[in-house]
């Protein structure tokens, strides 16, 4: 026999499992796809070209865009703590170490072939940047999680320069 007790708690708990707002991700909204955009055009290629000019050449640079927009963050994104200080200018000190002499600049030119920035949720480390970068088949992929740890530039670029360091 089944108590009234076991009864309500089996109805919640089907009820919670089968609700899909209880399970559903966030979703991006007009106000992210607006403060997107606006980053894209008016501060994003001041980044990319500080990116491109620290390598040394044209580097192709692509950016999940999709995945770095978070629901709920449009209103910072045009800080400079959320993409630019967590993210690309890391990033372009990074490869500016790299390419400080003529020996540096070849060996990126000659291996680097593309840069990839995106974020993984599920598989971003708050502070392990170094276990969230790969560099395989020409390809340097960046991993981080935009406005997070904002202060551990220095381990950033540190994390950057050792992966290509040793993989050029």
């Amino acid at each position: 026999m089944i108590s009234r007790r076991h009864a309500l708690a089996a109805a919640l708990a089907l009820s919670v499992l089968s609700a899909p707002s209880a399970m559903a991700e966030p979703t991006i909204g007009l106000a992210e796809r607006r403060a997107i955009a606006a980053y894209r055009q008016d501060r994003y290629p001041a980044q990319e070209k500080a990116i491109q000019e620290a390598a040394g050449f044209a580097v192709p640079v692509e950016l999940a865009w999709d995945d770095l927009t978070l629901p709920g963050d449009a209103k910072y994104y045009s800080d400079p703590d959320y993409f630019e200080k967590t993210i690309f200018e890391p990033l372009a000190a990074g490869l500016k170490e790299v390419a400080k002499d003529k020996m540096g600049r070849d060996a990126l030119a000659a291996k680097l072939k593309t840069i990839r920035v995106r974020f993984d949720e599920n598989t971003a480390p708050a502070s392990n940047y170094a276990k969230r970068l790969t560099f395989d088949g020409g390809v340097l992929d960046v991993n981080w999680r935009p406005f997070t740890n904002v202060a551990d530039s220095k381990d950033r670029v540190e994390a950057v320069v050792k992966l290509l360091e040793k993989g050029l």
